[in-house]
């Protein structure tokens, strides 16, 4: 269905068609040195209805839903060309994973907790590229994640990995997809236009594959409004990072060098408009792992009360920790209030507290978990490898930020967690963390400062024992910040 619009002037009714564009252009358009039509805002156009908004893809659902089909067709094939058993999949597989039902399945912490969430991220741009919602794009990434439980491998289908990729799919995906629209500056050309085109796919391949052969990577249109943040910040760090152990001392001496970045998208005072117009994450390097930490915190409906001085909002959570004091990851969904209050021309305070539900937990196994502690879930009658268990579960959280000139100086957090184990050791798991951090600032955006992390875990076993292990962390840092 294409849209008529009139053409000023009593321009004649004649037109090119561009089919990448999916515009009718008058015949004086003019274009430029590669043949592209040079936009002003007089030129007049005849657009197509299938574009959601100026800027935005064609929505395309079918497309989508192949290149999704796709997607795991790419895994499939890498994974055989990688020799693994599970990737040969015939017809009979398929009709066996069916039959079969779900499980939990034996991978590692890294490729069920992170992996997965990666993969499904991959579904869920698929649909963003293609013209889809949030909320639609989150139902192909349901519908890939389960298509590649059945039909992708020869095992039975993972419960564990159907909630990991489908939650951690979608909240990976939003925050690529809307880095990418950062990255990308589609009203130049050339060659500033084309590399901005090449780093933005490489944050989201799915993104830029769709623009590159559609022709969007080279045409100049604006920016998708949504995809528009009202302001941006981050806050970086480096520096090195004291490990304590088990028993919350520092019996050794051992340090690692780290860097962390806090990334800052939207205003969480204003009023919500689209999932994810404002976001948070966290990113962690080093400190024993290449990737020791990435926490995802985006804003799914909310509002801004009292001029803003007080938020609202429902809040989704995506939480990836892997040191060596500990492993967690999480899926799960947080009301969440806060303030904000300014206290003198320079200094501002805000905080918030927040409480929801854990859909799907991963913890560690406890290092000092009784001989005898029975394991439950549908993996309990083979030996087993996995070194974590899983369970849903229960949360909260506060913090408090002050803040001179727009630049941190203080914070501090709190996090609870509580997990009832499914799958694994017959325990729950009460999981706190307690961090502060101090930042001096110096010339400029640069600062020096330090923090101090705390991590405290109780199990209680089904059979009436517990244990109690705590896990200290010292840092220095060089610090930055961009407001």
């Amino acid at each position: 269905m294409f849209a008529i619009v009139a053409l000023p002037g009593g321009a004649e009714a004649q037109t090119r068609f561009d089919p990448g564009a999916l515009t009718f252009m008058p015949p004086q358009t003019p274009l430029d040195a590669g043949g592209e039509p040079r936009w002003s805002a007089s030129t007049p156009v005849f657009q197509v209805t299938n574009r959601p908004c100026e800027g935005c893809p064609p929505r395309r659902v079918w497309r989508s839903v192949f290149q999704t089909t796709w997607v795991n067709v790419a895994y499939g094939l890498a994974n055989l060309m990688r020799g693994h058993d599970s990737a040969k999949v015939t017809p009979k597989t398929w009709w066996d994973n069916m039959k079969s039902g779900w499980e939990w399945d034996l991978n590692d912490f890294k490729t069920n907790q992170f992996g997965h969430p990666y993969q499904g991220n991959n579904y869920y741009t698929a649909g963003r590229a293609n013209g889809m919602n949030f909320w639609e794009a989150g139902a192909l990434t349901a519908f890939g994640s389960a298509t590649w439980e059945y039909f992708g491998e020869t095992n039975d289908a993972s419960l564990n990995d159907f909630i990991n990729t489908t939650l951690g799919g979608i909240a990976l995906g939003e925050v690529f997809h809307r880095t990418a629209w950062l990255i990308r500056d589609t009203q130049a050309t050339g060659k500033s236009r084309m590399w901005s085109e090449i780093f933005a796919t490489a944050i989201d391949p799915m993104g830029g594959f769709n623009r590159f052969t559609t022709g969007d990577a080279s045409r100049v249109m604006p920016t998708p409004a949504d995809l528009v943040p009202s302001q941006l910040g981050m806050f970086g760090t480096i520096g090195a990072l004291w490990h304590g152990d088990e028993n919350g001392g520092f019996s050794s001496s051992d340090v690692d060098p780290f860097m962390e970045l806090d990334l800052y998208y939207g205003d969480f005072r204003t009023g919500q408009k689209t999932p994810y117009d404002a976001f948070a994450v966290r990113l962690g390097f080093g400190g024993g792992q290449l990737l020791s930490e990435t926490r995802v915190r985006g804003r799914v409906l909310g509002k801004g009360v009292k001029n803003g001085s007080v938020q609202l909002a429902a809040i989704q959570g995506f939480s990836y920790n892997n040191n060596e004091a500990y492993q967690f990851g999480a899926q799960s969904f947080d009301f969440a209030t806060g303030f904000t209050s300014r206290l003198s021309t320079s200094l501002t305070m805000s905080g918030a507290v927040s409480g929801g539900v854990t859909v799907l937990g991963a913890v560690n196994t406890d290092a000092i978990e009784p001989p005898d502690e029975p394991q439950v879930g549908e993996q309990s009658e083979v030996p087993t490898n996995r070194d974590y268990d899983y369970g849903p579960g229960s949360n909260a959280a506060a913090v408090f930020n002050l803040l001179h000139r727009g630049r941190p100086i203080f914070r501090a957090e709190y996090e609870l967690h509580h997990l009832h184990i499914i799958d694994g050791t017959r325990a729950n798991y009460l999981l706190q963390r307690l961090r502060v951090d101090a930042n001096l600032p110096l010339r400029g955006r640069f600062g020096v400062g330090a923090s101090g992390d705390f991590f405290s875990r109780y199990t209680f076993y089904q059979n009436g024992t517990k244990s109690h292990l705590q896990f200290p962390e010292i840092r220095v840092f060089l610090s930055w910040s961009v407001q």
